[in-house]
């Protein structure tokens, strides 16, 4: 399952032959992530490790991983709806086997700085995290 939605968000980010036109599309699909988010903008939710401010829950259900996040920067929030599509009612187990360097995998590692970059895929890590404590596979990182 993972698998065949990393290649379907590859082929949709890739189908752009112009870099800009990418940006704009993950700027574009953070119109599908609300900005506002009361219940989740708060410190306990708050991810340490970004540039942007990022707010993450994950939360396990019947074995199938969902977060919730949102971002006070436009291409974050993009970035955080594309993860949600690919993880999001992925079972636990399968993330947790999984060893993903998310913007590489999707294409996408050569349009942010490398300090963004290290934000975003820290939201990845912790994702992974998550599931391998859940899955209790005793790799938590």
């Amino acid at each position: 399952m993972l698998e065949e939605r990393l290649r379907e968000i590859r082929d949709e980010l890739n189908s752009f032959d112009d870099d800009f036109l990418k940006y704009s599309f993950l700027v574009e699909l953070s119109a599908y992530v609300p900005a506002d988010q009361p219940d989740l903008m708060r410190d306990e939710h708050l991810h340490r490790g970004c540039q942007s401010r990022v707010w993450v829950r994950f939360t396990a259900e019947d074995g199938a991983f969902f977060m919730r996040a949102t971002s006070d920067t436009l291409i974050i929030r993009g970035v955080l709806y594309v993860m949600s599509e690919l993880f999001n009612g992925v079972p636990v187990r399968e993330i947790a086997e999984t060893d993903l360097d998310f913007l590489e995998a999707c294409g996408i590692a050569e349009h942010f700085s490398d300090a963004r970059a290290t934000g975003i895929q820290s939201i990845a890590d912790a994702v992974l995290t998550y599931c391998r404590r859940q899955a209790g596979t005793g790799e938590a990182g």
